[in-house]
């Protein structure tokens, strides 16, 4: 059965974040988790999926400073590097959602290792790539349920670990580092629809969790990548990972005790500049899914009934799902008229993620955001974004159809569910010393839905929500890794 899992762990990549940071505008984004490289790196500037590239250009810079700096130094040149990345996570919705007035905190510490294989065994462009993620600060793990809504702000899924392993692969550089091979323990979310936006705690695919099953971005699962440069700034690249249904209650360690139903296959292409290269850098890519497991029919059990109305009856499985994703950024403007070299340009870009599913069976039909991105509004802060987004995400109507029945059942109205939802969203990014990160957003829900609590009589509320996202790159503080 196909997972729909939160996009990001409770306690989480964008390394990585493997969710969990965002890439934005060709240039602004969050900061990176580790220090392991995805397969199109050369293409969008970064170490990991949801990345900065201002954090990740530590990976290529040899001075580390701070008290572990001079072990970390001599551990780099025997071919072992390290890294280490604290993100907070906080929200809270006054007036949206299901149970409002409710608030959340996780803490995710965020531990990486490299291995140089041509250091350590002579193998050019080999490395055994390791990500760790320890859960802390955790307040309220039911914040899902207490918005309900799949779209609006961060919601960490349950998890009864106080770790998880992230990332345990080998990778392969080969062609002049124009072909990359990823195997072992990863996740599709460090290589495909990267996010276009500049806020952690809002810039994700919807389509990608809820109906392709992708697990939440710091919960690794046994995968594969190729990538290939076709041209400095083209690529394409295909993959495949296992859907593994439960995998919030495992460690990453229960290899023996995982049930594996199936496989999410996936393929894109894309192009990629940065201001090095245009005046009027952007980025777009093109990604197709397909999931051949199981999955919940949105409406009838296998009696043919309906299953909101009949809760207990066992629901009627569909085979297989698929969409595609088209994710996008271009800079619009540009103060200085694109006449100087500058990698940090007063500019405003466009930005936008759009799904759409082949699948009528399957909750989300349509998902797209679209926004605005103010970068470097002053020169003296070169790295602070401004950001506006709305999101329009339409369901299929027979799952708007089981969230009234649900909501019936259980003692509501059961009035229906309007098919479109619409998030406004107001965002920004502050680079602070010490190459600390703060991300707040603050987002007005529209017809929310009850998808993480559709058995209950409360009726969704539009209204704001609000949080942020602090950043701590432990690692460079500490010395373990340049910057």
């Amino acid at each position: 059965m196909i997972v729909n899992l939160s996009r990001v762990a409770s306690g989480l990549t964008r390394g990585a974040l493997p969710g969990l940071l965002a890439l934005g505008s060709g240039l602004m984004a969050a900061p990176a988790l580790s220090q392991t490289a995805t397969p199109v790196e050369t293409l969008n500037d970064q170490t990991q999926a949801r990345t900065n590239p201002d954090l990740a250009a530590k990976a290529t810079s040899p001075v580390r400073v701070g008290p572990l700096a001079p072990w970390a130094t001599e551990m780099a040149a025997a071919g072992f590097t390290f890294d280490i990345n604290m993100y907070d996570f906080y929200q809270a919705n006054p007036s949206a959602g299901l149970r409002t007035g409710q608030q959340s905190n996780s803490a995710y510490f965020v531990l990486s290792m490299t291995a140089d294989m041509q250091k350590l065994a002579g193998i050019a462009g080999g490395s055994i790539n390791f990500t760790e993620t320890f859960f802390g600060l955790v307040r309220n793990l039911n914040m899902a349920g207490d918005i309900g809504d799949t779209t609006v702000g961060y919601q960490p899924p349950y998890n009864p670990n106080n770790n998880r392993l992230s990332l345990f692969t080998y990778q392969q550089k080969l062609l002049d580092d124009r072909l990359v091979i990823e195997v072992g323990r990863t996740h599709p979310g460090r290589y495909y629809a990267l996010p276009p936006c500049n806020s952690i705690n809002s810039c994700f695919q919807d389509l990608l969790y809820f109906n392709a099953g992708w697990t939440s971005p710091l919960y690794g699962v046994w995968g594969a990548n190729v990538a290939y440069k076709t041209s400095p700034t083209t690529y394409v690249q295909a993959g495949a990972f296992s859907v593994n249904p439960g995998t919030n209650v495992l460690s990453g360690y229960d290899w023996g005790y995982e049930r594996l139903t199936g496989a999410v296959a996936m393929v894109e292409i894309g192009r990629v500049t940065d201001y090095t290269q245009e005046a009027y850098p952007g980025r777009a890519s093109l990604t197709g899914f397909f999931n051949s497991a199981d999955h919940d029919d949105n409406y009838k059990t296998v009696f043919g009934t309906a299953k909101g109305l009949n809760p207990g009856a066992p629901v009627l499985q569909k085979a297989g799902t698929s969409g595609i994703v088209l994710t996008g950024t271009q800079t619009l403007w540009r103060a200085d008229d694109g006449r100087e070299v500058n990698l940090h340009p007063t500019a405003i870009s466009f930005y936008t993620g759009t799904g759409y599913a082949f699948d009528p069976t399957i909750p989300i039909r349509f998902n797209s955001f679209a926004g605005l991105l103010l970068q470097a509004p002053d020169q003296g802060r070169p790295l602070d974004t401004y950001g506006i987004k709305i999101n329009w995400q339409r369901l299929n109507d027979d799952y708007a159809r089981f969230l009234a029945d649900a909501n019936f059942i259980s003692g509501g109205s059961g009035a229906a569910f309007s098919r479109d939802k619409f998030v406004f969203e107001v965002n920004a990014h502050f680079a602070l010393p010490g190459g600390v990160v703060l991300e707040p957003v603050v987002q007005y829900l529209v017809n929310g839905n009850s998808y993480f609590n559709p058995y209950t009589a409360r009726r969704p509320k539009d209204g704001f929500y609000g949080g942020f996202t602090l950043s701590v790159p432990l690692g460079t503080l500490l010395g373990l890794a340049p910057g």
